[in-house]
């Protein structure tokens, strides 16, 4: 055995960190034997060091050049996709080392498919990953997915469709050429018994993200309908496939929106709820690729975003509002997240999701007068929302449509909308209230059939196509998602963190990691609402200046509850905070019958975790004996900074953590987080 992977493998035994100078070998020798380990079973551990030398920039640089020829020959499947692990996940080395790390991944892969199709699909998973990322040009790669055939060894096929899922996310709105070579592949892999079920479900994720980059509502509702077909079939077909059961729930939800079906929405929520659940429970102690976090992070975007699509719903059928601004908050809430959210690969806004969503809920406004006269009269007075926060903005977009538009649906006769054309109210109209009668008899005969039936008889129809069409088919933060995916993995192993807690604590714990790392970010910008008479808010996260006050947790309750009430929660979660003159520090979030507290404390003594766990876990734990047992605790870090070397991270300052009292049989589960205050200019740190 080489002198380097003795040294390596006596590095690991130990838990040393794995460095070339912990290696503690001339360079030379170093040099020498580089290109050797690379292609044995020691690769993953020369990977880690390998990412230290890029990370770091030293004296070792030059000796890593040895690493990506030596890597060339490794053999092993578990070396191969262990070594690419360390080394995809550092920025350093995909940058510096990454058109070497290409041209050994992509070299004689054709030959490698046929001779060894595991290894082969682990290098062409990881040339994936260079070239998605925009470490190197994806030309070389683009050939070779070209070249692809369906009659590969199946080992090699196995893992196709999810790899070329992968290239749609990145390149269906782009690059039209290899995208169409991409969709005819996974096609055919989709009739061949060891690649359908992933093919059908990659060919749906490709039809929904059409569909959502789509401003015409037909086009809209085809690929829309399309795209519900597939992952009905990819989960009818084989079992696991949580995550397609999930988004048959979501095409219901949107779709049940605009046929303003308030039972197929409610039902579609109740799903999604079930298939994420259910797919947690899968995946739980799993291992999950990195690389693949922002689709898992994709299902709780949409979780979230179909319980605002029931909540909105539910309000718009009410037969009277006992809380007419809540009940508003929610609409517009629903009408705002169609806009913002973005899914499976699409970075600007979803035009496709907005052209479905919006109109239908202002039908339901033109239909329900007095609703619309409460949106009128909170658009013009919005200071006398309950909580100060109402989105007029929003609320003025709608009033403004809906004032636009020609009369329709109920105000049109029949015979008006038989006469439009093929892009006109009567086609929309078609679209979206019955999707599934324009695909089985195309738009002109469904348009016919429409001509005599109202919108509840047209709904009615639909019901009957859609059910007789499913029964013939039965076949991007990079901080904050694994974080966030990590959190969920936590949560997970609690036996309480099912359903509708599952789906509301999740929803919370988002937008708290988001609140932690935007307040991380130093800026001199007044954002936190009116403070008392004789106390004006300030920066509290800043040292103060001379004559201003020490910084304290009301102070923090304030942000963290204006954020709470301008964000996507405000809609379906009422954020009261306990004492409105602030002598207390507590935000509750309440979702129906759940609620959650977040208990603020400020410390000006220590700021580590167990010093925080020690001192306040206790109270913030005890909150939850009345509800469901989570909660949330936020401290106001108030410890001198002047000698700190910097602040931490937000993976750093944010953590959960569980909480028995003696006796109980039952964990409280808490998410713990630190807003760094008495903080000092970056500058300030140069001495």
């Amino acid at each position: 055995m080489a002198q380097l992977a003795e040294r390596l493998s006596s590095l690991a035994e130990t838990g040393e960190p794995i460095t070339f100078g912990t290696v503690k070998l001339p360079q030379e020798v170093v040099r020498d034997q580089v290109a050797e380990v690379a292609a044995g079973p020691f690769a993953p551990l020369l990977a880690e060091a390998v990412v230290d030398a890029l990370t770091d920039g030293g004296e070792w640089q030059d000796v890593v050049q040895s690493f990506a020829p030596g890597f060339a020959n490794q053999r092993s499947l578990l070396a191969l996709t262990s070594a690419l692990e360390t080394l995809l996940t550092s920025a350093a080395t995909t940058q510096k080392l990454g058109n070497a790390l290409n041209g050994v991944l992509l070299e004689g892969l054709t030959q490698a498919i046929t001779d060894l199709p595991l290894l082969a699909a682990a290098r062409l998973e990881g040339a994936v990953r260079l070239a998605v990322s925009g470490a190197v040009s994806p030309y070389r790669l683009w050939g070779i997915l070209e070249s692809l055939r369906p009659d590969e060894p199946e080992d090699f096929l196995e893992s196709l469709p999810r790899i070329l899922g992968v290239t749609l996310d990145r390149w269906s709105l782009e690059e039209a050429s290899i995208t169409a070579t991409i969709r005819s592949l996974l096609e055919q892999l989709s009739q061949e018994e060891a690649t359908d079920i992933d093919a059908l479900f990659e060919l749906g994720c490709d039809r929904l993200r059409s569909a959502l980059a789509s401003p015409e509502v037909s086009e809209i509702v085809v690929q829309l309908t399309e795209a519900r077909r597939l992952f009905a079939a990819a989960a009818d077909a084989g079992e696991a496939r949580q995550d397609a059961e999930a988004y048959v729930a979501v095409c219901d939800a949107i779709l049940g929106l605009t046929k303003r079906n308030v039972v197929q929405v409610a039902e579609s929520a109740h799903q999604i709820e079930l298939a994420l659940e259910h797919r947690a429970a899968w995946l739980h102690r799993s291992h999950r690729a990195q690389w693949l976090q922002p689709r898992y992070s994709a299902e709780i975007a949409w979780g979230r975003l179909v319980l605002q699509l029931r909540a909105a719903t539910e309000a718009l059928d009410a037969p009277v509002w006992m809380e007419p601004w809540s009940a508003l908050d929610t609409v517009m809430a629903a009408y705002r997240s169609a806009r913002t959210v973005s899914p499976l690969g699409i970075p600007q806004e979803a035009p496709g999701l907005a052209a479905l969503v919006e109109p239908a809920i202002e039908d339901h406004l033109i239909r329900e007068g007095t609703f619309l006269a409460a949106l009128r009269y909170a658009a013009s007075h919005p200071d006398q929302h309950p909580n100060f926060s109402f989105d007029t903005e929003t609320a003025i977009t709608v009033l403004t449509k809906i004032s636009a538009r020609e009369p329709r649906d109920g105000e049109q006769s029949v015979q008006e909308l038989a006469d439009d054309d093929e892009t006109g109210p009567a086609a929309q109209r078609l679209h979206r209230i019955a999707p599934t009668l324009v695909l089985l008899l195309g738009l002109r005969r469904a348009l016919r059939v429409a001509n005599e039936l109202d919108d509840s008889a047209l709904a009615d129809i639909e019901g009957i196509a859609y059910n007789s069409d499913i029964a013939r088919l039965k076949a991007s933060d990079p901080l904050i998602v694994p974080l966030l995916d990590r959190f969920m993995r936590n949560l997970s192993e609690h036996p309480d963190f099912t359903g509708d807690v599952r789906h509301t604590f999740g929803a919370l714990v988002e937008q708290t990691l988001l609140f932690l790392k935007s307040r991380s970010d130093l800026t001199r910008t007044s954002l936190f609402g009116p403070g008392k008479k004789d106390d004006p808010p300030y920066d509290y996260r800043r040292k103060p200046e001379k004559g201003q006050r020490t910084a304290v947790e009301a102070d923090l309750q304030r942000d963290f509850h204006h954020w709470l009430l301008a964000g996507p929660l405000n809609g379906i979660a009422l954020c009261e905070p306990i004492d409105v003159e602030m002598g207390r520090a507590d935000v509750m979030v309440h979702f129906g019958t759940l609620h959650y507290l977040t208990e603020m404390k400020q410390d000006p003594d220590n700021n580590s975790r167990s010093h925080i766990e020690e001192k306040y876990l206790t109270q913030a734990a005890q909150y939850t004996n009345t509800n469901a047992p989570f909660g949330q605790l936020l401290i106001l870090d108030l410890t001198p900074k002047t000698s700190t070397d910097g602040t931490r991270r937000i993976d750093e300052i944010a953590w959960i953590t569980n909480h028995r009292p003696e006796g109980a049989i039952k964990d409280r589960t808490v998410l713990a987080g630190i807003v760094t205050g008495n903080r000092i200019t970056p500058s300030a740190y140069s001495r």
